[in-house]
């Protein structure tokens, strides 16, 4: 390997490193969110329903992709 392959795929690990942090920091946001709508003392009051139970599914499924993607 030449030290431009080297050069090359460094940054492109440097690249995927900060995506992946962007993508970590995307998913807090996401999950902070929808905690709050999901609790009646925070946002819960002031959304419906059907928006509490969407808020719902969406949190349990990111758990079971975690679950089986471990």
């Amino acid at each position: 390997m030449t030290q431009d392959e080297i050069d090359v795929m460094r940054e492109h690990m440097v690249w995927l490193g900060r995506q992946l942090e962007k993508e970590r920091e995307q998913s807090r946001a996401k999950t902070k969110l929808l905690v709050r709508v999901l609790n009646p003392d925070d946002l819960g009051h002031a959304v419906s329903d059907e928006v509490r139970s969407i808020a719902y599914q969406i949190m349990s499924n990111d758990v079971m992709k975690d679950r089986f993607n471990d």
